[in-house]
């Protein structure tokens, strides 16, 4: 019982408010310039480890977390920015609150197994999020066959088995691993465009995917020294 507080603001802050002020900024900006701003997250998780579970902040992930930065900012650089203050201001928002969410469910995951977690977790993002979504003025739902296939898949794929292993790795890595692992989305989101629709990888899109991933696999094998 004396975790129900901390179940329920995590669930609330991760699997809702997040969701919905992240969603406002991509809005307000454009895909390629919120994944520039998400990619600030891992300087907020090193943060957040030295603040909350006492780990130091080294000079080698103090430089993984800039190059993944750097690396997040050539996969993306060719898109259009768009970029303004209100918008920054909410991706930044959307950042805060991811990285509170990850902070903060951790002590959790010794306590319970993953399932019974991630149950509390969604039950407590449903109720919150049910009153935001009745409130959004445009539908969160496209009612056509393939709209429905898509935001099932969508519910299946990305949200349960996605954050089922998130929630997993959670407990067994630092923040800052985690953390930097928001990096590595932009450069899956490439790859799946190559895959899917055949769009061509340019040479500044490579040398940036190539340094996100030496920077997640030089501080993955850091911390398993």
């Amino acid at each position: 019982r004396e975790d129900w507080p901390r179940g329920f603001i995590s669930g609330a802050v991760g699997m809702a408010l997040y969701f919905t002020v992240e969603n406002l900024g991509t809005g307000l900006t454009s895909a390629s310039f919120s994944s520039l701003i998400m990619a600030t997250v891992p300087v907020f998780g090193m943060i957040g480890d030295r603040i909350f579970f006492g780990r130091k902040i080294t000079v080698l992930k103090v430089g993984c977390v800039v190059a993944s930065i750097v690396g997040v900012y050539l996969l993306v650089s060719g898109e259009p920015m768009g970029v303004n203050l209100k918008g920054t201001l909410v991706m930044l928002a959307a950042a805060l609150l991811w990285t509170f969410y990850i902070t903060y469910v951790k002590p959790l995951y010794d306590k319970y197994d993953l399932l019974t977690l991630l149950t509390g977790l969604f039950v407590a993002g449903t109720i919150v999020e049910v009153p935001l979504a009745i409130f959004t003025p445009d539908p969160m739902i496209n009612f056509t066959p393939m709209g429905v296939v898509v935001t099932v898949a969508t519910a299946l794929i990305c949200i349960i088995i996605g954050e089922f292993g998130y929630v997993y790795a959670i407990g067994k890595l630092s923040i800052t691993m985690v953390s930097i692992f928001e990096n590595v989305l932009p450069l899956t989101a490439v790859l799946f465009s190559l895959i899917l629709f055949g769009t061509m990888l340019s040479g500044m899109q490579l040398i940036g995917g190539a340094i996100i991933m030496g920077a997640v696999t030089v501080l993955a094998l850091k911390e398993e020294s």
